[in-house]
């Protein structure tokens, strides 16, 4: 947009651009750059409003030197609130190779930058850098909303979780999701910092690192990247507690199995016992009479005590391994404050003010005019 004027009388269009408060030909800003990119309504028939981040570029031509703006009109377009400042509480920027010549001049802030005396392909290549500069930083806002979605679920993920299978896949997802973010802020974050390598010209790379660091996406970005690398680490720690756990059910189903088979070595020996007591040629078995005859009762009367000890032992077997794993389940059922995890961990004796002992009253002196303070008097001997 080009304006007629001096730099102090365009301080109120920057305010008004920067809040999109200003038409065209009717139209708000936001419906002009839709119909300009060709965007398209949503089911509400609106058009997407612009995102949060935004910078303004201010270009000025100057030929002589006395053309060129003061600090004071600098901090005025930056800010852009024209009143005085005071030099030594400023976050404006400028960068050395954008100030180096008498007709130039260069100052950053974090959302106005004034350019005044360079060439065209400065302005262009300036342009680029702030359009990078404010997608890495919309980026980095949509990312961290992400990272705190994936902290929400790692918090509350045993709520409605029963097994451990089903917290292997809660936690797999998170840190699927989690090494994407990475890949994201890594290459669409970090990698947008360096402009060196696309633009070779020393003005354009130092105005691109300063406006940078005016945004703050580097230590942003910084930032974010510790919370991720730190909830990938809890969902590492957590997903060798879930292994511990699964490792535990498989020694119980093992156990299990031993037991089972075992049961039936014990019922196919009993059965082995009981033909081979039939198969014998002796005088307690009568030929005339069948197996299943009452006179045979005490011998099955046994085997069904046999069948029904080895049922109650895998019974109380499987009702302990049960309770095991019940148990295991409700030591992470819920996300402890960091309060409660210190207070379990170091005592709640040094955290909870109405656990923490009496502090010692201050020692009273006896009244000598109390009938007896001679008694409670202390008492000196001289040897």
């Amino acid at each position: 947009m080009d304006v007629p004027g001096t730099l102090i009388e365009a301080i109120p269009l920057l305010e008004d651009l920067y809040y999109a408060s200003v038409t065209c030909a009717g139209l708000p800003l936001e419906q002009l750059a839709a119909d300009r990119i060709g965007c398209v309504p949503n089911g509400e028939g609106t058009v997407p409003g612009f995102l949060p981040e935004r910078h303004q570029l201010v270009f000025r031509s100057v030929d002589t030197p006395d053309q060129a703006p003061d600090d004071d009109t600098v901090q005025r377009v930056i800010y852009r609130t024209d009143l005085p400042y005071r030099a030594e509480h400023s976050s404006i920027r400028y960068p050395a190779e954008l100030n180096r010549r008498p007709t130039t001049v260069g100052a950053l802030g974090p959302y106005v930058s004034l350019l005044c005396g360079h060439q065209d392909y400065v302005e262009n290549c300036a342009l680029l850098s702030a359009v990078q500069a404010v997608g890495s930083a919309a980026r980095l806002r949509e990312i961290r909303a992400v990272a705190y979605t994936y902290v929400h679920r790692f918090r509350h993920r045993t709520a409605d979780q029963g097994n451990a299978h089903d917290r292997r896949t809660t936690l797999e997802d998170i840190s699927d999701g989690l090494s994407q973010l990475e890949v994201e802020l890594s290459y669409s974050v970090e990698a947008g910092a360096e402009i060196g390598m696309l633009v070779p010209a020393l003005r354009v790379e130092s105005f691109h690192q300063e406006l940078f660091g005016a945004i703050g996406v580097t230590e942003r970005a910084a930032t974010i990247g510790q919370m991720v690398n730190r909830l990938d680490s809890a969902i590492a720690a957590e997903l060798t507690s879930v292994e511990s756990m699964e490792r535990r059910a498989a020694d119980r189903r093992r156990v299990r199995t031993v037991v089972a088979v075992t049961f039936v070595t014990t019922v196919s020996g009993t059965l082995s016992l009981l033909f081979g007591f039939f198969g014998i040629n002796a005088r307690q078995v009568d030929e005339h009479r069948s197996m299943f005859d009452d006179h045979y009762t005490p011998i099955y009367a046994l085997i069904a005590t046999i069948l029904l000890c080895a049922l109650a032992i895998f019974a109380g077997m499987r009702l302990q391994e049960r309770w095991e794993e019940r148990r295991d389940r409700s030591r992470t059922r819920t996300w402890e404050s960091t309060h409660r995890l210190l207070a379990r961990e170091a005592g709640a004796v040094v955290l909870d003010p109405a656990a923490q002992p009496p502090s010692p009253q201050p020692r009273r002196l006896p009244d000598p005019r109390s009938p007896d303070a001679s008694d409670r008097s202390p008492r000196t001997t001289l040897r």
